[in-house]
């Protein structure tokens, strides 16, 4: 029997990834609305990492985390030396970038008639045991 793919509102979606994200100490978050601006996606969600090291790790725990709730992306693209990675869900679209590639390609700037929402890492409380069960789980 094929599992059901579980729906869920994109900015209910861009907020459960906030906090697997900043679990992982993805840093400065900002929820770009799109709708009404762009026919690919309904919202971009932009964060910095700070190596290539922690954009792989959390860009597969997020991709792992939301598997795991039964939402599945519908690609993610990486490739190493590029300092920008992304995961696709429809309409939310998650980008993480290396702070200078980043400032390079200024989405925020490029889609300044945006609403845009900085999100903080402590609106999204991640409880300890969990975080540690995560941990466990990846050795």
């Amino acid at each position: 029997m094929a599992k059901t793919k579980t729906v869920v509102d994109p900015q209910a979606l861009a907020h459960m990834a906030a906090g697997i994200l900043f679990s992982k100490k993805a840093e400065e978050m900002v929820l770009l609305d799109l709708r009404g601006l762009s026919s690919l996606t309904d919202y971009y969600l932009i964060c910095t990492c700070q190596n290539e090291a922690q954009m792989r790790a959390v860009l597969h725990n997020t991709y792992r985390m939301l598997s795991r709730e039964g939402i599945k992306a519908l690609r993610s693209e990486y490739h190493g030396g590029v300092r920008w990675a992304v995961l696709d869900y429809g309409d939310l679209i998650i980008h993480l970038f290396e702070k200078d590639t980043r400032n390079y390609y200024s989405l925020e700037r490029l889609w300044a008639d945006a609403k845009a929402t900085k999100l903080k890492a402590e609106d999204y409380v991640v409880h300890e045991e969990a975080a540690a069960e995560e941990e466990d789980e990846d050795l």
